[in-house]
Formats: structure tokens, C-alpha cells, sequence
């Protein structure tokens, strides 16, 4: 990871801009798509590595290379100008690792990225790495937000691809510091088996029943006489209303349906 060995830190790369006229217009436009579509076979051509194959599989539950991360990846290569000659492993982990920084919460499972990146004697690289990540950042121009709508770009070019169905279960989002990190597990590093999610090896319908259940009403509800007629001031759902469930509780998409039974409303008679 010297700055000998690794291209992308060599000083001023990327940083130099030619302006070539167009002698006909559009001319300029297909030379863009043409090193677009370029730049997408380099990196999609990369992935398909057998080192990075292995360290794809061990991500299983796609913690810190789902398919949005991976296309942040591209993006970044883009930002830095970097060179067909450039969509390298070390490259790719150290734009992998700060697309982890900018979306991830989680410190954890992105440190996995060190072992593969560095080897056995990864912990006396790090600071190397980091000065690298730092150096890449750079030639973005520090432009390391990506909006979705982005990625999703890059995903449309090549819609099949088996790299845009790493997709995130909802039981694996974001922010969900309130899990047990048991419940979370993490990438290993090369040699190691992948991990078991016991979360993931269910059926979909069966993934909530190992939630928090839902909270229940401390107190019931007043009895009405004409809760078959509710007025709207009695029964402010009419009008529509609100239903705020907890974060533990991540659903899956689709049409859910919600019943109401006024037995359940009522208070026991004493």
C-alpha cells in the first residue's frame, strides 16, 4: 500500500483536465458513454475476481457490501478520475471502506475490510490505509455523499447483474443500535467460514416473530354507547389517523391490513 505500489496514490493524478473540441456536435457526448460503459465493465469485471469473490461470500448478510455500497464504489471511481488501469482491489477496499464511513452507523463490521485489504500483519497498516482512504477522498474532491437516485443509475446500466441483488433485509437496516450485536453478525476475514444469521435462515413471515412485540395500551378505552356510529370526536380514527410503530419492529414491504374489534376496546365490566 506504498504510494510505489498503489496508483491511485500517486501525487496529482487525476488532477489534470484535457479539453478536446468537438468537430460535430454530440461527438462529445458519445465519447462520455462510451467511457462510462468502459468504466462499468472495469469495475464489474473486478468484482468478478476470485479474491474478491471469496470476500463477497463472506458477507452474507451484506453488512458492508450491499448493493448500494458496491455502486458508491463506482461512483467514487469516477469522482477520482481514476484510470481504467486503476479499478484495483486496494483501490476498491479503500472506496468500499469510506462508503462505509459516510453510510454506515456500526464501527464493527467494517473493520472486517483491514483483513482483507492488508493481510495477516493488517494491524500495523492501518494508519497506512486510512492516509490512503484520505488520499483517494482527495482527488473526489472530498465529494463523498452519494444521493440513491445515483446508484440507481449505475444499477439501471446493468440491470441483471448479480452484484444489484445484494440487497439489505429490512431486519439488517440501519440504525438498530438497540439489537444485540449477537443478532447482528459480522463479515470474517479470509479462511474463515461465513457466518450463520439465524435471522436470515428464517422464512420471511417467521423474521418478526423474533421482534419486540408491540406495545399494548396501558389503559382501555371508555365504553360508548354508540361506538357502532362513532362521531368524530369521539373516535378520531374516523378521519384517519396514525400509527407509530417501534424501530425494533422493521416491516416488510407490501399492503398490510388493519383490523379493529371494539370487543377489544372495551373495558371489562367490575
Amino acid at each position: 500500500m506504498s504510494d510505489a505500489q498503489d496508483p491511485a496514490t500517486v501525487p496529482g493524478a487525476g488532477t489534470q483536465v484535457k479539453l478536446r473540441g468537438c468537430s460535430r456536435q454530440g461527438e462529445g457526448d458519445e465519447s462520455s458513454h462510451l467511457r462510462r460503459h468502459q468504466e462499468l465493465q472495469a469495475f464489474l469485471h473486478l468484482l468478478e475476481h476470485s479474491s474478491l469473490q471469496d470476500f463477497l461470500s463472506k458477507d452474507p448478510c451484506f453488512q458492508i457490501s450491499d448493493k448500494y455500497l458496491l455502486s458508491m464504489v463506482l461512483v467514487y471511481f469516477r469522482r477520482a478520475n481514476l484510470q481504467l488501469s486503476e479499478y484495483t482491489h486496494s483501490n476498491l477496499f479503500l472506496a468500499l471502506y469510506l462508503a462505509n464511513d459516510m453510510e454506515e452507523d456500526l464501527e464493527d463490521p467494517k473493520s472486517v475490510i483491514f483483513l482483507w485489504a492488508l493481510g495477516q500483519d493488517w494491524r500495523h497498516q492501518v494508519s497506512d490505509f486510512l492516509h490512503q482512504r484520505d488520499k483517494l477522498w482527495a482527488r473526489m474532491g472530498f465529494r463523498a455523499v452519494v444521493r440513491r437516485q445515483s446508484c440507481e443509475e449505475v444499477m439501471a446500466k446493468e440491470p441483471t447483474h448479480w452484484a444489484w441483488t445484494r440487497e439489505r433485509h429490512p431486519h439488517h437496516g440501519r440504525a438498530q443500535r438497540s439489537f444485540p450485536k449477537a443478532q447482528i453478525p459480522l463479515p470474517r476475514g479470509p479462511g474463515l467460514s461465513p457466518p450463520h444469521c439465524s435471522l436470515c435462515a428464517l422464512p420471511p413471515h417467521r423474521r418478526l416473530c423474533c421482534l419486540r412485540p408491540l406495545p399494548v395500551l396501558s389503559k382501555c378505552l371508555s365504553y360508548n354507547a354508540e361506538w357502532q356510529r362513532p362521531s368524530s370526536q369521539a373516535w378520531p380514527w374516523s378521519r384517519g389517523f396514525l400509527i407509530v410503530l417501534p424501530t425494533q419492529l422493521p416491516l416488510e414491504p407490501g399492503t398490510y391490513t388493519l383490523h379493529i374489534v371494539p370487543k377489544l376496546l372495551l373495558c371489562p365490566r367490575r
